[in-house]
């Protein structure tokens, strides 16, 4: 006697409700979904190039409402019962391009809301169809001990289908999620939900990061980087009417200041599987770990900091991934650095919650390589960036005690021989550590190109040290090369807060709704960011005599 295998009721528990444990990460979710509808178009020509591609992202905080669309393939009418209805059916399974393989990721957005919903339509149909989930109703089905119902008659017992008519040009896939739970306020969060975007989805660099930092660098090395960074998964997103959001790395390190030198690549590559992945990360002088904290643009959020791990271009975990001692020997290095690693091996492939890469012998493979890699070149390269700045710190500070005493008169106090002796000993303090600093920088041909590229930093910064030296321009704070004035100031809202007395709750409220609007509209654009953060510095500066 056979037995005919049953999936229970509790799968969709799982499914709907307890797969994600962040509930921002449903975003991540869609945005996979949406890619991949995207990159076929693209490869059935409905599309012209990735970057033609577009997700839209409305989030409506007043109606607790959130709605994703994309302008994808869609799903012709005669699919989409099955389509929308079937549980990890495998429809892009064998499909290398797709962000998402197992087929459950569009049921996740049901754990938020009351009412989940699905609209499609296929270039050349005339019709629309519309898939509602009550999910209401799933919850009432799950929470009745006496149902006995398998997962496939909870789904067709609490869906309904529709059709519309469309246009045939019209090619398109709509998520919404309806009344979101009020335990989930992040949800409907606009701010939080940009900053969580820009981290983690398929989209471009800043212009000025790509033109001024990507492309001099890549070109400069084998052409498999070029080659990998064209085939890089890019799409455009915008959130409510923020278009075209872009991934938050610049010119410099937000945290720290740091100017970027350059992009040194590589790739991850193994005798047996090839290449596996291919990465950055930024060359900077490494003064010190990159704070969570942003102390030079109004105390806010770094969204930069750490090595980013990415499948499809899409972030895998969080900013904390390399976090500890699984990857690096001290637990503190992966905040020195600026960077990413691409996936490119298709066996390597995510968790379903995209928080790890699937156990696999690839991924296996991938993972001891990274640690190798993180240890023998980046951890070595702000150690050492540590040791030489030192050294460059006790040149500056030498050079600058002998310029000063240089200044001093003879008197009594201070005889000609303290003021030799004096002399004779800051000279011999900048010969050492311009010794030991030269040691370093001899070593560069037996060195990583990580290595070589900050020591190069170094190396011009010495440059400019002793050019400034010999044209008598040393203005610098001792043991600092930063120009004077770099230190933190205090954010907008602070200098706001500190005109309530003068202007009282109400106008100071309608200030910062102002300027909230202004910053909504215009803060995906680095350029935009800082003519807009001299304008609100002006009025409160106007405001305050």
């Amino acid at each position: 006697m056979t037995h005919n295998a049953i999936v229970g009721k509790d799968i969709l528990e799982m499914l709907m409700f307890s797969l994600y444990p962040e509930a921002e990460t449903i975003y991540r979710e869609y945005l996979q979904n949406a890619c991949d509808s995207i990159n076929e178009a693209v490869e059935t020509n409905l599309l012209a190039k990735q970057e033609d591609g577009h997700v839209t992202i409305n989030i409506d905080t007043y109606h607790q409402k959130v709605t994703i669309s994309d302008n994808g393939t869609g799903i012709v009418a005669k699919e989409a019962e099955s389509r929308l209805k079937d549980i990890a059916a495998g429809y892009k399974k064998h499909k290398e391009s797709a962000a998402g393989f197992y087929g459950i990721g569009r049921l996740v957005g049901a754990g938020y809301c009351k009412q989940l919903s699905f609209k499609t339509s296929a270039f050349g149909e005339n019709v629309a169809s519309e898939m509602v989930f009550d999910v209401e109703k799933i919850r009432e089905i799950l929470n009745d001990d006496e149902c006995n119902l398998s997962a496939s008659e909870v789904i067709d017992a609490v869906t309904t289908l529709t059709s519309m008519p469309e246009s045939e040009s019209e090619h398109y896939f709509v998520v919404t999620l309806t009344d979101i739970l009020p335990e989930y306020p992040e949800l409907v969060n606009e701010d939080l939900i940009y900053k969580y975007l820009v981290q983690v989805a398929p989209i471009p660099y800043l212009p000025e990061f790509k033109n001024n930092l990507i492309k001099p660098n890549i070109t400069d090395e084998k052409d498999v980087f070029l080659s990998y960074y064209k085939r890089l998964n890019s799409i455009q997103v915008s959130v409510n009417n923020i278009v075209n959001i872009r991934k938050p790395y610049g010119l410099t390190i937000d945290g720290t200041g740091d100017e970027i030198a350059k992009l040194r690549f590589f790739t991850l590559t193994d005798p047996q599987y090839g290449d596996l992945a291919w990465g950055w990360y930024a060359i900077t002088p490494f003064e010190k770990a990159i704070p969570d904290i942003d102390p030079y643009n109004g105390n806010t959020r770094v969204l930069t900091r750490g090595i980013r791990l990415r499948v499809h271009n899409i972030q895998i975990g969080n900013e904390n991934f390399f976090d500890g001692t699984s990857y690096f020997r001290q637990a503190r290095s992966n905040k020195y650095f600026n960077g990413e690693i691409h996936v490119v091996n298709s066996k390597i492939k995510p968790t379903t919650d995209r928080s790890d890469l699937a156990p696999s012998k690839e991924a296996l493979k991938l993972k001891e390589l990274i640690s190798d890699f993180f240890n023998s070149e980046l951890q070595k390269v702000y150690q050492t960036a540590n040791k030489v700045k030192k050294e460059f710190e006790r040149i500056v500070e030498a050079e600058t005690i002998r310029v000063e005493t240089e200044k001093l008169d003879i008197s009594t106090d201070f005889p000609e021989k303290s003021k030799a002796t004096q002399l004779s000993e800051s000279i011999k303090k900048r010969t050492e550590a311009e010794s030991e600093f030269d040691k370093y920088q001899n070593k560069k041909d037996n060195v990583s190109e990580g290595m070589k590229a900050m020591l190069d930093v170094y190396q011009q910064k010495f440059d400019k040290f002793k050019k400034d030296v010999s044209e008598g321009k040393i203005e610098l704070d001792k043991g600092k090369d930063k120009p004077k004035g770099r230190e933190a100031k205090p954010s907008i809202d602070e200098d706001i807060a500190t005109l309530v007395p003068k202007y009282g709750e109400e106008k100071i409220d309608m200030l910062k709704r102002v300027f909230q609007i202004i910053d909504t509209r215009y803060k995906s654009s680095k350029y935009y960011e800082q003519v807009i953060k001299g304008v609100k510095s002006s009025v409160v500066n106007d405001l305050k005599k």
